[in-house]
């Protein structure tokens, strides 16, 4: 290829590397904007590779896909058979003046890239800290208020823990105990059920299960999740049959 393609080629490289830059600044906000991202990210990429290779061939495909994306402003998808799909991009890129002295375009574009992922984990590690935090806080005031047989506070509280952190079956556990306090069994089944979603071997949910099906009169879902309980934590099967003899106890909460 002569020095006049070569030169456009990474000229073409340089502005595909910052419309990564230009999408990076504009979508982390929400899962789904991130991976909308992480997707357009990887067809520049494979475009900035085409443009970077020593094979002819590749190079034209390479010139056309970055043609299409930054001439047209429409979204190319690459298969893995490198069939070239077209569709219409609705993302305005932003065009800014590129110093095309650069000596590695490619190096440029990848520690951009990795910048831009870095400092969105970063964000993503901070907000889940906050919001543990605020989880645990709420939930001390929770089991403070469980232990004065404050059950209706006490569900306020782990509800409000709950929209901080759903991933923990501590927190569901402790609200479905206290719905079961004040008899509300359905409602605190519907809170075990979500803790095993978060840990499908979860004894105090299963045996909170359990129990729940015990009171509504359900003799058959009691003893199913019995025997869950035995068979997906073996190393406590004294401590579940203990349970079965006692099924009128009300647990206490986890303070964990």
């Amino acid at each position: 290829m002569d020095s006049k393609n070569s030169r456009h080629n990474n000229k073409q490289i340089i502005e595909c590397e910052q419309v990564i830059e230009n999408i990076s600044s504009t979508n982390k906000h929400t899962e789904e904007e991130f991976q909308n991202f992480m997707h357009r990210v990887t067809e520049i990429e494979k475009i900035v590779s085409k443009l970077a290779s020593s094979d002819t061939k590749e190079q034209e495909v390479g010139q056309i896909l970055a043609d299409k994306i930054l001439d047209k402003r429409t979204q190319v998808v690459i298969s893995d058979q490198e069939e070239l799909k077209i569709k219409t991009n609705r993302t305005v890129i932003n065009k800014y003046s590129i110093n095309e002295s650069t000596s590695d375009p490619n190096k440029m574009g990848q520690e951009a890239f990795m910048k831009s992922i870095e400092k969105d984990a970063n964000e993503r590690a901070a907000d889940r800290k906050i919001r543990n935090e605020r989880a645990e806080t709420l939930k001390r005031i929770g089991n403070g208020a469980f232990k004065e047989g404050d059950y209706e506070k006490a569900v306020t509280y782990f509800t409000k823990a709950i929209e901080q952190r759903k991933d923990s079956t501590v927190l569901w556990n402790n609200r479905a105990l206290s719905y079961m306090n004040l008899e509300l069994f359905e409602k605190a089944l519907h809170d075990c059920e979500w803790a095993l979603k978060v840990n499908d071997s979860n004894l105090k949910a299963l045996l909170n299960s359990a129990k729940c099906y015990k009171n509504l009169h359900n003799e058959e879902k009691c003893k199913e999740f019995i025997k869950l309980a035995r068979e997906k934590n073996p190393h406590f099967k004294k401590f579940v049959d203990d349970f079965e003899k006692d099924l009128g106890t009300i647990d206490i909460i986890d303070d964990v």
